[in-house]
């Protein structure tokens, strides 16, 4: 079955890798058509802070169980990097409206906000809110046509302590193929990328949306018990 037809069954998949360099961080996601990608650059927080509040390991490894916590450590130096808890002040988002779409590409908006509401159900501290203007968001949105073997790149930026600051997604509305994305591809796209703005890294496990293929087009039970996980711990270096 292609992807045109059926995402879940799809025989193409979403690489994607990513890179921390000093404080800020790199997603990128593949075409379909790539297998797992070797890494850009290396994952890792050691030009951070440290918190004033500290995990510790055993403390981490405690609620591990049914989740890939153990990923988000390995790729991130053994550090946790999360947005502080936004419920009075929601997190704001800003999509780009420009005419960067057109045709059935205009619904793409809607498939990055229902990507963003599926995050929200997870019981996380977090509320969103939508801007309008650029400049007034925390997560930022962008569209281009094509991205050169990616569909998607996320970048983010933390504090000295691991707590998120500001973070951009770039959605590439067609794959490097130059083969349209249909909007529940780019749903999909979007709940990977989102994922990555909020704190997450990878998941080896194909049937969550984290995998570095992806197959699905929902959050699986890891994808939510590994956010949760990452929301009831504070940002820095785990001891």
């Amino acid at each position: 079955m292609s992807y045109r037809k059926s995402l879940p069954a799809v025989r193409r998949g979403l690489t994607v890798a990513a890179a921390l360099m000093v404080a800020a961080g790199i997603a990128d996601c593949a075409a379909y058509s790539f297998p797992l990608s070797a890494r850009d650059g290396i994952l890792g927080g050691s030009l951070l802070g440290s918190s004033s509040v500290h995990a510790t390991l055993g403390e981490v490894m405690s609620g591990a169980d049914g989740t890939y916590i153990d990923r988000i450590l390995a790729d991130r130096d053994s550090s946790i990097e999360r947005w502080t808890d936004h419920v009075a002040q929601p997190l704001r988002i800003w999509i780009d409206s420009t005419a960067a779409l057109s045709g059935r590409q205009t619904a793409f908006p809607a498939a990055v906000r229902a990507a963003v509401s599926e995050w929200a159900t997870t019981g996380i501290p977090l509320r969103f809110a939508y801007v309008e203007r650029q400049g007034d968001a925390d997560i930022r949105v962008h569209w281009t046509a094509y991205l050169e073997h990616k569909t998607g790149s996320t970048t983010w930026r933390t504090d000295r302590n691991g707590w998120l600051m500001n973070s951009d997604i770039t959605l590439a509305t067609h794959i490097s193929d130059g083969e349209p994305l249909d909007g529940r591809g780019m749903r999909a796209i979007a709940l990977h990328e989102v994922g990555h703005a909020l704190g997450l890294s990878h998941s080896y496990d194909p049937h969550d949306i984290m995998a570095p293929l992806v197959h699905v087009d929902g959050l699986s039970m890891k994808d939510r018990n590994t956010i949760k996980l990452l929301y009831s711990l504070p940002a820095g270096r785990v001891r």
